[in-house]
């Protein structure tokens, strides 16, 4: 009797401030953004700046370790560790520093545009060879532009090889590999283009 008296009194209640509240409560929203798409932009500026500070602080204590290894006459297993602890933080905030210029390339590769709103009417959502074209485009340019990278490094060591043949002879392979990667990427690129034009009409 006693528990029935309760859940009575507590059902009243709550209606009664519910009915009450109806007219002064409005909600807010938590998440501070209408779509889902800005939730989870949200998200990924949080993660960044904590992935940055994560990876500077670990760029820190590899170089405390790099220091400490150097003390004592030397130890070579704390250096070790301390060269990919430097390289795996920098790796890391490398990764994390370019992953929204990933994001936006992919964005631009799918929709044509980096500000494009995503389609709603199947009328304007991009052709499947749109969606390719620009992806192989993408890829393409990734392609020269590591291969420009290449040449660049490779005439970099070849004027530094000091008459060093083995250096030289590796100058030369970059060289000549970058070379074929700008004539590879940027043939390729040109078909691409022909292809699509062709499926195109």
């Amino acid at each position: 009797m006693k528990k029935i008296f309760l859940t009575l009194f507590f059902l009243f209640t709550l209606t009664t401030l519910i009915c009450n509240a109806q007219a002064h409560i409005s909600i807010t929203n938590p998440v501070g953004t209408p779509t889902l798409t800005g939730f989870f932009e949200n998200i990924m500026s949080h993660l960044l700046s904590v992935i940055a500070y994560v990876a500077v602080l670990f760029i820190v204590i590899g170089g405390i370790m790099y220091v400490m290894s150097g003390m004592g006459g030397g130890n070579d297993s704390l250096k070790k560790l301390a060269q990919n602890t430097l390289t795996f933080a920098i790796i890391g905030l490398a990764l994390a520093v370019a992953g929204p210029s990933f994001l936006k390339e992919l964005k631009t590769i799918v929709l044509g545009s980096p500000t494009a709103p995503v389609p709603i009417n199947l009328n304007q959502a991009p052709s499947l060879v749109d969606i390719v074209r620009r992806a192989l485009s993408f890829l393409l340019s990734i392609v020269g532009v590591l291969a420009i990278m290449g040449l660049v490094l490779g005439g970099i060591m070849y004027i530094f090889a000091a008459g060093s043949v083995d250096v030289a002879k590796r100058a030369t392979k970059m060289i000549g590999y970058s070379l074929l990667g700008i004539v590879v990427s940027g043939t390729a690129l040109i078909i691409v283009r022909k292809v699509a034009e062709l499926i195109g009409n």
